[in-house]
């Protein structure tokens, strides 16, 4: 589905979505590998998503964009990680920014999504604050920013970022958001990773100061506030704000398994089990267990992230946002579903014996990728569990556990 003046028309009905990205599957299995060894989502896969209708989860409503419910979107990410879990990533993390994009004025933001382009519009850098550099200075008009944003994912093919930038020496919790035009960032080139290589989230930086007029700069506070205004307007995002992203990200690491289990099964009569009886992998009662045990680890996990699901669509409904403890609540369940998927994906690698380490095998690709994503720090599965107990038991999380921008330590 094609552009209109302002991109990518929104998308038509989340259903045919899925099924636009069930035919685009084989491609992006048989093109995963080279994505990996470019360190980025090649351009013409991105073309190709962008045909599928994906860039516009990223778009605000107000200017085309879609507007589906957390199920629908939760969908739409298990159909895109099936076929390549790293651009899944990348379109869902990008789509993160939608959130800021959705607050700035309509006169800042038009420019970015009004443009006929392919791809992602923005990228988003917040939650390394306890990492990044980014500061700004006041200055006549505007202000001054210098630093650099590492894990800058869907900064390759974005045309705009949203950065966190510290704006206040004396006080680290006083944070900004500005949005710069990407050309007037520096590009490092610096991610190569052991998993999600492809997602290409590198680091961007300022050549020296860079200024960014008033109306480019934001606060988390006045942002948020914005949002909400926008939300009770019905031209906002639907209410959730990170949980709800985060959730619907699950359904990332929920198609990398659908993905690893279908290979798996695949091959079963092609193997056999050296230095035992089984001269095939099919006939050996552990090869029986373990398929049952993962095929149980991930339903568990796919309940799982169902109920959050469910719970946000209704709270949507209702017009209720979440609590501190619901909040808390969803941050571990998201990271109990994507440490359950990482783990049953390297029992079937395990189960696969030596042969699958071999690079051209897509099973070691996708255990890379669905461990990488479990290690994010919004989806450790210690950090949240220890929250969740915390919450549980009474115990004062502190003021940035389940915040995106953290004060630096």
């Amino acid at each position: 589905m094609r552009s209109t003046a302002m991109g990518t028309t929104a998308a038509s009905a989340p259903e045919e979505m899925v099924i636009r990205l069930e035919k685009l599957r084989p491609w992006l299995r048989e093109h995963q590998a080279e994505a990996e060894r470019q360190r980025r989502i090649p351009q013409e896969t991105i073309e190709r998503l962008d045909e599928a209708g994906v860039f516009s989860l990223t778009t605000p409503k107000r200017f085309g964009g879609a507007d589906f419910t957390t199920r629908e979107l939760h969908d739409i990410y298990r159909a895109l990680g099936a076929g390549c879990g790293a651009s899944g990533w990348m379109v869902w993390a990008a789509a993160g920014g939608n959130l800021w994009g959705a607050a700035f004025a309509d006169d800042v933001v038009r420019p970015v999504y009004e443009p006929v382009r392919a791809g992602n519009r923005t990228f988003a850098v917040g939650g390394t604050s306890r990492r990044m550099t980014g500061t700004a200075r006041r200055a006549d008009g505007g202000w001054l920013v210098k630093g650099a944003w590492p894990f800058a994912t869907g900064s390759i093919h974005a045309s705009h970022g949203f950065l966190a930038v510290f704006y206040d020496e004396t006080d680290d919790a006083k944070v900004g958001m500005v949005l710069v035009p990407k050309d007037q960032l520096v590009e490092r080139d610096d991610w190569d990773a052991m998993g999600l290589a492809a997602t290409g989230s590198q680091t961007v930086a300022t050549d020296g100061e860079l200024f960014v007029p008033d109306e480019r700069f934001s606060t988390p506070q006045r942002l948020a506030a914005r949002v909400a205004e926008l939300t009770e307007q019905g031209t906002g995002p639907r209410r959730g704000g990170l949980p709800r992203s985060l959730v619907t990200g699950t359904g990332v690491a929920l198609g990398m398994a659908d993905h690893a289990m279908e290979v798996f099964l695949g091959g079963l009569g092609k193997r056999s089990i050296p230095y035992s009886p089984y001269t095939n992998q099919l006939d050996a009662p552990i090869t029986h267990l373990t398929v049952g045990r993962v095929h149980s680890r991930i339903r568990a996990a796919g309940r799982v992230a169902d109920a959050a699901v469910a719970e946000l669509d209704r709270y949507d409904r209702q017009g209720v946002d979440l609590s501190e403890d619901q909040t808390v609540q969803m941050h571990t369940d998201v990271a109990y579903v994507w440490d359950a998927c990482a783990s049953a994906i390297e029992t079937l690698f395990r189960a696969c014996g030596a042969s699958a380490m071999a690079k051209r095998q897509p099973l070691q690709l996708i255990a890379r990728n669905c461990r990488a994503g479990s290690l994010h720090a919004a989806h450790n599965v210690d950090t949240w569990m220890e929250n969740l107990g915390r919450s549980l038991c009474g115990v004062d999380l502190g003021p940035a556990s389940t915040s995106v921008l953290e004060r630096r330590s």
